[in-house]
């Protein structure tokens, strides 16, 4: 039990981001009236601790030595640990006496010596004194870092570390293998860092880009068994946990480049230079088990970790099909399919690290087939894999697109890098609830470990551009990690702002500045449509212009977050574009909406849009923002359905001569355009009449409807399932809309 003594009479936790300058916000937090001053001289009672020199690293400006009471002028640091209290718990406090810190084990202290760092960092040299109780509601509290795509030195993991101890991260998922790049060696097998840890090409700009250009220049690295040695034992200093990843069965084009023979085929092929997902995965037959077994074994003999990720994403299953191996493999073993091939692929991986003494963690794929006795799911696929997985009473991870992949857009400012599509705004990533609630209050809720934060590097070069990805999203996701009960997005957006900017700055951390720049918010109007611009606060101001395109007309408006301007919907298009400058008047913003004859309309969607992409509702796709290419999420309502369906309501009848749909492909991310689209048209909104089809689906696709009508009914048939061969092979498609235009 928590040793009440350190429970203090307070009302927690939803004000406590408003008083206190720590991130995560703590359990428990009292201020009293009495300032106190910090001195430069920090003097440590107990110095023969691990986190000692990451404590002199992030406090620059402070002297940190053992405790002398010879020296008048120094602030003292107690430590104490307690078996009073329970082993995540820690208790600082600041009084006349300085600091006292004490804690129910050494992780809980470092969590401890963690907050008081953000304190000490955003003080002027002075506090007032604090009682903080605190504790994680989740031991997995997690980033994922993908090091194949592009290649990061020990030096920058090192500094990834740095940046993920001052927000009490605690796992750092190393992704090391994959198809572009090997980046681990294996005494073994040398070939695998030799000739797998590079490529001769890497593609140029978006992978959505028609023509694709490629870099032809050697790219690659890897790291040497004494590297890895030096960031495990970095990370063992900052309570983290390093979790090695080794891709199989797929994702593997690396490997097979060294090795062909591992593969179906055995062609050789060199390390591809472009990203997706590539048939050639590892053939099933014994001597691949052997060699995988072989790595693992290396690789636990490196990694004290619990844990090993074996991947077990996108793995196509077409070559199994052909492959008179693996199908051998299927008969000897009575397996239903190729589904269950995997499982037994990846069931004899889990033997093997069973038996070495560790546990087997993988993506929500290894579901398929039947779930190995000793794995763990970490959820990427929305919840629906660690919901499972936790009803089988297998442990799980929730790292799902929605809330926790960094590598998305986190505005739609056009100064925004270049990125792989998708939309995550601080906002959302702090919305992040770590246990589903279809598994709130129930037995299952203790098999979720906790949540991670992703990174996938195919559009991230270097440590910068890790930097910009993670922070401040990072922080917010600390957060969601932490605590199942949080405070107010407002409320942890004022301490980020009071506190952590300045906090980053200080440590040049290249942070987004996203959430200073004017945001265009997009209202429904009985005659058109209302578009005010949001700031990070209400006294945000404004200075708009905005010009009609076609007729060269210029406005001019200073206008707060308040303030909303009203267009009324019109027969003729107008492309306006809005130039926006705020109180950050470094940046200026550009907004281009095209005003048309739809735009406010009613729509009702029969088919709902998946919550990742339902940006706005249904407004979505009538409040004139076009979808830009390479593709931001926000600007796209995003189905991932057979059919969608939806109806538009005129509000009276009308002519209505062409309908106009922007949609979107880029088979990449798994998003296909329609198979074919039909519509219905009504004069009541009951009776329907004749279906228009079309199968000539494209960007923009104009459908002819010549009809009178009130009501007109959108439907759209998917291909049905991702062609095999294609990245996602066997899943839904996406189907994307932007905009939605009457003629």
């Amino acid at each position: 039990m928590r040793n009440s003594i350190f429970y203090l009479l307070i009302s927690i936790c939803y004000n406590v981001c408003a008083q206190s300058a720590v991130l995560p916000c703590p359990k428990q937090f009292r201020s009293f009236s009495e300032d106190l001053r910090i001195s430069n001289i920090i003097g440590i009672d107990s110095h023969n601790k691990p986190w000692i020199t990451y404590m002199k690293k992030m406090l620059p400006k402070c002297i940190i030595q053992p405790y002398s009471s010879n020296i008048s002028d120094q602030t003292r640091l107690l430590i104490q640990i307690s078996n009073e209290l329970d082993s995540n718990t820690y208790n600082l406090r600041f009084d006349n006496s300085g600091f006292t810190l004490i804690s129910g084990s050494e992780s809980a202290e470092f969590c401890g010596i963690v907050s008081l760092i953000q304190i000490i960092q955003s003080s002027d040299g002075s506090s007032p004194s604090f009682d903080i109780v605190d504790y994680p509601d989740f031991n997995w509290r997690g980033i994922h870092l993908d090091v194949s795509r592009h290649f990061f030195q020990t030096d920058e993991i090192k500094r990834v570390l740095d940046l993920m101890a001052l927000y009490k991260l605690n796992k750092f998922h190393w992704h090391l293998t994959d198809d572009q790049g090997w980046r681990i060696q294996i005494d073994k097998y040398p070939l695998l860092t030799e000739i797998g840890g590079y490529r001769d090409s890497t593609l140029v700009g978006h992978y959505s880009d028609i023509p694709q250009q490629y870099d032809h220049t050697v790219y690659g690295g890897y790291y040497t068994k004494s590297d890895v040695h030096e960031v495990i034992e970095y990370a063992e200093k900052l309570n983290i946990e390093v979790i090695p990843e080794i891709e199989l069965p797929g994702h593997s084009s690396a490997a097979l480049a060294a090795y062909p023979e591992l593969s179906c085929l055995g062609e050789v092929e060199g390390v591809p230079g472009t990203w997706g997902v590539f048939e050639d995965i590892y053939c099933t037959k014994e001597p691949t088990i052997l060699f995988l077994q072989d790595v693992l074994g290396e690789v636990v003999e490196l990694f004290p970790s619990k844990y090993v990720h074996i991947g077990g994403d996108e793995a196509p299953r077409v070559r199994w099909k052909n492959c008179s191996e693996c199908q051998k493999v299927i008969s000897i073993n009575n397996l239903a399919d190729e589904k269950e091939l995997q499982s037994y692929f990846i069931g004899r991986m889990d033997a093997f690290l069973a038996a070495k003494g560790k546990t087997l963690i993988g993506w929500d794929e290894i579901l398929e087939g039947g779930l190995s006795p000793n794995a763990t799911v970490m959820s990427w696929r929305g919840e629906s894999g660690g919901i499972e997985a936790a009803k089988q009473e297998h442990f799980a991870v929730m790292t799902p697109t929605t809330y926790c992949y960094l590598d998305y857009y986190q505005s739609t400012h056009d100064n925004e890098p270049t990125a792989i599509g998708g939309y995550l705004p601080l906002e959302k990533v702090y919305e992040f609830n770590v246990i589903p609630g279809e598994l709130k209050d129930t037995k299952y809720a203790k098999y979720i470990l906790g949540g991670q934060g992703n990174l996938w590097t195919e559009y991230i070069l270097n440590l910068r551009g890790i930097e910009y990805m993670m922070f401040p999203r990072a922080i917010a996701l600390s957060q969601a990690v932490w605590s199942k009960n949080k405070p107010e997005y407002s409320q942890f957006l004022e301490t980020y702002l009071n506190y952590h900017e300045n906090l980053l700055a200080n440590y040049d951390v290249n942070y987004a500045r996203s959430i200073h720049l004017p945001k265009l918010n997009t209202t429904r109007r009985k005659d058109g449509l209302g578009i005010h611009f949001e700031g990070p606060g209400q006294s945000y101001l404004f200075n708009v212009h905005w010009s009609n395109l076609d007729k060269g007309i210029l406005n001019k408006k200073v206008i707060s977050e308040l303030d909303t301007l009203h267009f009324v919907r019109s027969t003729e298009q107008r492309n306006i574009l809005f130039t926006v400058v705020g109180n950050d008047s470094s940046h200026i913003s550009r907004f281009p909406i095209t005003m048309h004859s739809a735009i406010g309309l009613p729509i009702e969607f029969i088919t709902k849009p998946h919550p990742k992409y339902a940006h706005n509702g249904d407004l979505n796709i009538v409040d004139g923002v076009i979808g830009e290419i390479p593709w931001k999420g926000s600007q796209w309502t995003g189905f991932n359905t057979d059919k969608v369906e939806f109806v538009i309501d005129f509000t009276e009848l009308k002519n209505i001569d062409k309908l106009n749909l922007g949609l979107l492909e880029n088979k990449g991310q798994w998003i296909y355009f329609p198979q074919n689209i039909s519509i219905l048209t009504s004069k009541n909104g009951k009776s329907w009449k004749g279906k228009i089809k079309t199968e000539n689906v494209s960007r923009n696709t104009i459908i002819n409807i010549g009809r009178e009508t009130r009501y007109i009914k959108v439907v759209m048939e998917s291909i049905g399932a991702i062609p095999d061969g294609e990245q996602g092979a066997g899943n839904i498609p996406w189907t994307f809309i932007d905009e939605l235009f009457i003629r």
